[in-house]
């Protein structure tokens, strides 16, 4: 959903598939912001939020939960996150979201 938002003449997308990916992708290629996903079984993904934090401390980190999981949402609040958003994404939604990334960048 996220590169059919942004579209041709919008910011880039870049898709990891994991977290060393990730943390990789934050320090080499200085993101405007990081999407992470995170559920059942990809928990552990939070836990890079604060590495993410201390190499980019301003860096907006928006959680993208699978489920509407309270103790979720509770762990990614706690990290302070920028956004949390649960699946099925609205398209307006992500679109405010992305415009809130743009103008917090500057852009």
């Amino acid at each position: 959903m996220l590169k059919e938002v942004c579209g041709p003449g919008g910011p880039s997308v870049r898709i990891e598939s994991s977290p060393v990916e990730v943390a990789h992708s934050t320090v080499a290629r200085r993101p405007i912001a990081v999407f992470i996903g995170a559920g059942a079984c990809s928990l552990e993904n939070l836990d890079l939020i604060p590495v993410i934090q201390a190499v980019r401390g301003t860096l907006p980190v928006v959680v993208i939960a699978e489920d509407d999981s309270l103790d979720l949402e509770r762990r990614a609040r706690q990290r302070s996150i920028f956004y949390y958003l649960v699946q099925p994404l609205e398209r307006e939604e992500v679109e405010a979201i992305l415009g809130d990334v743009m103008r917090r960048a500057g852009s």
